[in-house]
């Protein structure tokens, strides 16, 4: 039986918040991460040279943040599947990521 693989992206600007996300995920099976980014331009940049399926995406970056990188990615990648990943609960980051396409919300 094969195996199709999830590629992912992420983007977060801490690398120890990267590298534990990359373990967890490296840990699954049929999961592959293709490549990562420090900042919201960078995170760009992945989303274009890489075929990934799911974008891993903190909304605090340097660059570029968060939301605008989804806008982006959603207005030209509308099959690629975001996964916003961040320490804010507020409501208003919540409704703001899924008004800009987020796929899902995870609080670190």
């Amino acid at each position: 039986m094969t195996l199709n693989r999830v590629r992912v992206l992420l983007a977060d600007d801490h690398t120890l918040v990267r590298t534990g996300i990359r373990r967890i995920l490296e840990g699954e099976p049929g999961i592959e991460v293709l490549a990562e980014a420090a900042d919201g331009v960078h995170a760009l940049e992945m989303v274009r040279t890489t075929d990934a399926d799911v974008l891993v995406l903190d909304l605090n970056m340097p660059g570029m943040d968060g939301i605008d990188v989804l806008r982006g990615v959603k207005a030209a990648y509308p099959g690629l599947k975001v996964i916003v990943l961040t320490m804010h609960a507020g409501r208003e980051y919540v409704a703001k990521a899924m008004q800009g396409g987020a796929d899902a919300y995870l609080l670190k």
